[in-house]
């Protein structure tokens, strides 16, 4: 079995186990809230599951290999936007240079010092992403 992403045309994406894309697609259907407009095997998949006092799973993507997989592949307007907003800013004096700091408190910090124009960028992207696949 393999790991397979379907990038649907509303800009979400399901991550779907398969021995092929037919089969993948097949199990996507039922999640799938818009049709499948791309599918491709990952290279990289890493999720982290929690578990909250009510009883429910939230997943979050906090491997920089599956991230930057999917931002290439499925998100490259949102990708593009969010490294020229970085390269604008500039890292910040409490960045890690040894450690990702994708969902570190302090890059949090450091993210919220952008200003209208960049956080505009990024919310222009995500609309690009969802209409890239619309039609």
């Amino acid at each position: 079995m393999s790991l397979y992403v379907l990038r649907l045309r509303d800009g979400s994406c399901v991550i779907a186990d398969a021995s092929d894309e037919e089969t993948a697609r097949e199990k996507a259907r039922p999640l799938a809230a818009s049709e499948v407009a791309t599918a491709r095997k990952m290279e990289s998949f890493v999720a982290h599951f929690a578990l909250s006092d009510k009883g429910e799973l939230a997943a979050t993507l906090l491997d920089k290999k599956t991230l930057s997989d999917l931002h290439e592949h499925e998100y490259p307007l949102l990708h593009a936007a969010n490294a020229q907003s970085y390269m604008d800013f500039d890292h910040s004096e409490t960045d890690s240079r040894t450690e990702a700091v994708l969902y570190d408190p302090k890059a949090s910090v450091h993210a919220s010092g952008w200003d209208k124009r960049d956080k505009d960028i990024v919310e222009f992207a995500v609309q690009q992403e969802r209409l890239r696949f619309a039609n």
